[in-house]
Parts: C-alpha cells; sequence; structure tokens
C-alpha cells in the first residue's frame, strides 16, 4: 500500500487532469457564453457568487467573509463591487436594520443558473465512468475534507 505522503503527491498530480477533464467536457460555444457572461468577474467574486447561488435566501455578511475565510472589510469591498456589477443586492433585516444581507441579483440568478446548468453537464460527462455508488463516495469524500466551509451544499 502507497504512504499516505505518496497518496498526497499522487492527488496533486491529478489535479491538472481533473480541471482540464471537467473543461473539456463542456462545449466551446459554451465555454465562450460562460467567459462573457462573467468576464468582468474575478475568482473571488466568482467564488462568493456560488456560494451566494448555494445560500438559498441570501447570506449575512459574516457568513459571507466566514465562508471565503476573509475579514470582514475585505467582504465589504468585494460586495461593493458585485453590487456594482449588478450582479447582488444587499437587503436591510427589518427586525434589526443593522444586520446586511446579501442575495444574488434577479439577472445575476438567471445567468448564473445558465452557467451551473452548463458546468453540471460537463461534471455528468467527466463523472460518467463512475458508477452510481463511486460517485456517491466521492462526493461523500469531499464533503469530509471540505467540512465545516462547505455552505448551502445538501447533502
Amino acid at each position: 500500500m502507497p504512504s499516505r505522503e505518496d497518496l498526497l503527491q499522487r492527488l496533486t498530480c491529478l489535479q491538472p487532469a481533473l480541471r482540464h477533464r471537467f473543461r473539456a467536457t463542456i462545449p466551446p460555444e459554451a465555454r465562450l457564453r460562460m467567459q462573457e457572461t462573467m468576464e468582468e468577474v474575478t475568482a473571488s467574486q466568482l467564488e462568493a457568487l456560488t456560494l451566494l447561488h448555494q445560500g438559498g435566501p441570501g447570506l449575512s455578511m459574516h457568513q459571507l467573509a466566514v465562508a471565503l475565510s476573509i475579514t470582514p472589510s475585505s467582504a465589504t469591498q468585494l460586495v461593493d463591487r458585485l453590487v456594482k456589477l449588478g450582479l447582488v443586492e444587499r437587503l436591510r433585516e427589518d427586525e434589526d436594520r443593522r444586520l446586511v444581507r446579501v442575495q444574488l441579483s434577479e439577472a445575476a440568478r438567471r445567468r448564473f443558473e445558465e452557467l451551473m446548468r452548463l458546468h453540471l453537464r460537463g461534471l455528468a460527462a467527466a463523472t460518467e465512468p463512475l458508477s452510481d455508488a463511486d460517485l456517491e463516495t466521492l462526493v461523500g469524500l469531499l464533503a469530509r475534507i471540505a467540512q465545516p466551509a462547505v455552505v448551502g451544499c445538501a447533502g
């Protein structure tokens, strides 16, 4: 049996191939549409949008900062840029006006759902060699690694 270090090195070597495999399953025209749709969005902003999409009715600024592992002031700056792009909106809680929730704008939600459909189609093609049981095992193992950082992922 390989050592843990050998397995971790193999996992590191597999990461670029996995990214390539997932990208290769998305048709070129769909990839172009994705790039055009989100061309002004940075990787950090895309991660925030993904969390907001998964987070249901929105996340508090604190929840967003914790999920992104950034300071509250950095989360505020990130959200400010997304508001300017028309991708998110801030909502004040009626009970406590100091609490601010952030959610995707309706336009961003529609665009993001289209991107998610393309992404899921790519994931389905990339994981086709796996049985349903193998896929369930893979998802379970990745979820264990991701805990407690996972926000809004039903399991």
